[in-house]
């Protein structure tokens, strides 16, 4: 019997736990959704310890909804994934203007460095 060893990991961060009481966590492609789930998600300087986190979006989500503001987020979202998860390899970055709802679709494609499959995650950018 081979063992592959794990090589990503992240805390769940639905929090569940384990039958033992300790937090579940996630391995491979979950750990690396959620890392770039919080990239995306987290306000650049709410991290206590590391401010400089995440993207510098918030603003961005106040300005005219355009195509140029939207290329705007779309070069600080690929600038912060590449400072902040150096394990996946960006392919595509598709951000829309959403007029009737006021708000940003976002689309994410890309591929973990080990791993040959390509990988496309969906997000709602929205002024909160």
């Amino acid at each position: 019997m081979v063992h592959r060893r794990t090589i990503y990991s992240d805390i769940d961060m639905e929090l569940n736990k384990q039958t033992d009481g300790d937090i579940q966590r996630d391995t491979e492609l979950d750990a690396v959704i959620n890392s770039l789930e919080n990239i995306i998600s987290t306000m650049q300087g709410s991290r206590r310890m590391l401010p400089e986190f995440a993207i510098d979006i918030q603003n961005l989500l106040f300005e005219p909804l355009d195509k140029r503001t939207a290329d705007m987020i779309g070069q600080r979202i690929i600038v912060a994934i590449e400072t902040w998860d150096t394990r996946i390899e960006i392919i595509k970055l598709n951000i829309d203007v959403n007029y009737d709802q006021n708000l940003y679709n976002m689309s994410l494609e890309f591929q973990v460095k080990p791993i040959e499959e390509v990988i496309t995650i969906d997000f709602v950018l929205v002024a909160q």
